[in-house]
């Protein structure tokens, strides 16, 4: 799955948690100590949330933060074992984008770090 289809995914399931919460833009960001463009941001995908965010959202929102990732059909689903496999997959392959973009942050601080020190 590339990264733009799970930021559609993400700005989809973000605004629908909050609409099945009852919660306008406003509320949330109040909920979740975030500004309300940057909600709306999120929402239309125009931005990306950190990891402190989607900690903020999940708690604002009363759920999982990994269920903002999950397609809408996962969600809708029980707990069966086609669910359960689903989940597992599914998991597995934000697990390996999460570990590549941290690998690459990493090697990108240390390459920078190390410029920085050179030209001293």
């Amino acid at each position: 799955m590339i990264s733009d289809e799970l930021q559609k995914i993400f700005s989809t399931n973000l605004r629908a948690a909050r609409i099945r919460a009852n919660l306008s833009q406003l509320k949330l960001a109040e909920k979740a100590n975030l500004s309300v463009g940057y909600i709306c941001d999120l929402e239309s995908g125009r931005r990306w949330g950190t990891p402190e965010t989607f900690s903020k959202l999940s708690n604002a929102l009363d759920m999982h933060p990994y269920e903002l990732l999950l397609p809408m059909v996962a969600q809708d689903n029980g707990k069966s074992a086609e669910y359960q496999e689903f989940q597992k997959q599914y998991v597995g392959v934000l697990h390996r984008l999460l570990q590549q973009n941290v690998t690459n942050a990493v090697n990108k601080a240390i390459s920078d770090t190390l410029v920085d020190i050179l030209h001293c």
